[in-house]
């Protein structure tokens, strides 16, 4: 009797040390599996309108030079001013001539984390440069773009 009530309580405690461990290591998986997810979450896509008598066509076509150069169409934002700065500064467009009624733009964005030297930059209108920012500003904020999230490009 006392080797079977022996027996019953090592069956008891085997089985309740496995669930508990189990359970930890289910819970383990499922934040893992949820985090992987989180980073594998699709990057939201923004489609400039550059088809047929867009009011941009400058900034479009500087944008498809840069592309078919090889310059990515996946970018990642940055938010910190010094750093866009410093990527306008790098493109080359602070020594870049303005004229009046004109100003830099640059592909891959000042506010990328891809942009800086090497982009292709280009002296456009004003008015479709802004356009272009505002574009990219609305875009950023309706998915809630932060520091370092990725997007597409589209032309």
């Amino acid at each position: 009797m006392k080797v079977l009530l022996h027996l019953v309580c090592i069956v008891l405690f085997v089985a309740f040390t496995t669930a508990s461990i189990l359970e930890d290591f289910i819970a383990d998986e499922i934040e893992n599996d949820e985090l992987f997810l989180e980073k594998r979450a699709p990057c939201p896509t923004i489609t400039f309108p550059c088809g047929r008598g867009t009011v941009m066509p400058n900034v479009c076509q500087n944008m498809r030079t840069a592309i078919a150069k090889g310059h990515p169409t996946r970018l990642h934002r940055i938010t910190d001013s010094k750093a866009i700065a410093k990527n306008r500064r790098d493109s080359g467009c602070t020594r870049m001539r303005k004229t009046p009624g004109n100003n830099c733009d640059e592909y891959p964005f000042a506010s990328s984390r891809e942009g800086g030297a090497g982009a292709e930059i280009k002296l456009v209108p004003s008015r479709e440069n802004s356009k272009q920012g505002g574009l990219l500003g609305a875009f950023y904020r309706k998915h809630k773009i932060g520091n370092g999230g990725c997007y597409n490009v589209r032309v």
